[in-house]
């Protein structure tokens, strides 16, 4: 008798939909730190420059969508 298991598609496409999530996540999070250590590097530089406006809100904008990945990937848990 040869029984080979069988995964379902729901749960691959679940494990697969969540992975993507934690590497989407992974992603974000690097780009924030290193967007962090630029902006504080730049901050001692040129306090008041165009770049680091630009810079804060790119961070911002980083963080909204660190905030919208967690909640899907919660949302598949």
């Amino acid at each position: 008798m040869n029984i080979s298991p069988q995964i379902e598609p729901v749960s691959t496409e679940r494990l697969l939909t969540c992975l993507g999530l934690a590497i989407d996540e992974a992603k974000l999070v690097r780009s924030i730190i290193k967007s962090r250590d630029t902006a504080k590097k730049l901050k001692m530089e040129k306090p008041f420059s165009q770049s680091l406006v630009f810079l804060n809100r790119e961070i911002e904008y980083l963080e909204a969508k660190l905030v919208q990945v967690r909640s899907r990937a919660n949302r598949n848990l």
